[in-house]
């Protein structure tokens, strides 16, 4: 049993999910576009326009519980975006970071975790639900 929060279904467009995409590489990158951003989008795209059932204005209906594993099997299989799984510079030790540290001095031994982009991109998904919620009750109100 998942949170309740996750626990339903929404609507999605196919921009929604490269949207999700492009703005978790860009703020989970240690760059400031992450290297085949727009192939990693393309890619993404064509992928997920398999795996989900869209209608012909490009919006399906998603159960959000078991979304975060649907994602990173879709994910795990580009290329492009699993590479950005792993340091530019090859390092594959241990990197100190505090909570005062921004990360590794070197962006080259930072990477983008690929299983949190499929989560955020999940999250992304329960938000927008949470504050479309908030609005309609505002809007009742008034």
């Amino acid at each position: 049993m998942g949170h309740e929060r996750f626990d339903r279904t929404v609507y999605a467009s196919v921009s929604d999910f490269t949207g999700a995409l492009a703005k978790w590489l860009v703020k989970q990158s240690p760059y400031t576009v992450p290297i085949n951003l727009s192939a990693c989008v393309e890619k993404f795209d064509k992928k997920v326009r398999k795996v989900f059932s869209f209608d012909k204005n490009d919006i399906t209906q998603i159960a959000l519980l078991g979304l975060t594993e649907t994602v990173y099997s879709v994910l795990e299989k580009i290329p492009e975006i699993a590479s950005l799984n792993i340091p530019l510079s090859g390092h594959t030790g241990n990197i100190f970071v505090s909570r005062v540290s921004s990360g590794p001095e070197n962006p080259d031994d930072n990477f983008i975790d690929i299983m949190a982009v499929a989560q955020n991109i999940t999250c992304e998904f329960a938000q927008r639900e949470d504050a479309e919620a908030w609005l309609d009750r505002e809007k009742a109100t008034v």
